[in-house]
């Protein structure tokens, strides 16, 4: 079980760090190739039209769809 929230719930423009992904193991490899990983930093900026979010991961902008929201948890990292 992991602790946090997921990041459907969690805080926009505040420092967050990926502590679960509970994820088909495609979509995990996708997201560690676009440098979100558990034990990753990265912000949430925006919330998408279809109830998606836009996060900051290493000063890349990447997309996260609804869909996969749940299924990843994070806390806020103090930095």
């Amino acid at each position: 079980m992991y602790v946090g929230t997921d990041l459907a719930k969690a805080p926009l423009h505040t420092n967050l760090t990926l502590v679960g992904a509970e994820t088909p193991e495609s979509s995990r490899q996708r997201l560690s190739s676009l440098g979100l990983r558990v034990g990753t930093r990265f912000t949430l900026l925006s919330r998408t039209a279809g109830g998606g979010r836009v996060a900051l991961v290493a000063g890349s902008r990447i997309a996260l769809g609804a869909s996969l929201l749940p299924c990843l948890r994070a806390e806020v990292s103090d930095l």
